[in-house]
């Protein structure tokens, strides 16, 4: 999808076919790509009709990007993943609730903390410390997009 993106970056207003082959790409895989591209709002689609019945065979479909256009659609993405992700960790703190009032009694008291509990205690923090990682690695990819 990248290959064809810069493709018409570089050429413009295509052809299916020669996008294709510019990407070097079999040309029914690139039509399923410039569909799903299109369907997400990364691409346009301009469809000229040579005559005045609307028939698809006789139409020729034209495929664009439009810069600004798959920028904002890129950040929509990002801020939708991070959105998702600070959902998630909310749900898992709410979740995991119990293990982190353990954690604090166990703190005062050390005698009857049970190995099994400190291995899941432990999974529970790590688990909330990769969706903590993965929210700052999206969100300093959305200040690139967005500053630069």
């Amino acid at each position: 999808a990248a290959r064809i993106v810069s493709v018409l970056q570089m050429k413009g207003h295509t052809e299916c076919d020669a996008i294709a082959e510019d990407a070097m790409v079999p040309a029914k895989e690139a039509r399923e790509i410039l569909h799903r591209l299109h369907r997400d709002k990364y691409i346009s689609l301009f469809d000229m009709h040579i005559t005045r019945t609307h028939n698809t065979g006789t139409a020729i479909f034209l495929w664009d990007v439009d810069p600004s256009r798959l920028l904002k659609t890129v950040k929509n993405n990002v801020c939708s993943a991070i959105l998702n992700l600070r959902l998630r960790r909310q749900h898992e703190v709410e979740v995991g609730k119990d293990w982190m009032d353990r954690a604090k009694e166990a703190g005062a008291t050390e005698e009857n903390v049970h190995e099994e509990d400190k291995k899941k205690y432990l999974a529970f923090c790590k688990g909330l410390e990769r969706l903590d990682c993965a929210c700052l690695q999206l969100d300093e990819t959305l200040m690139v997009l967005t500053d630069f």
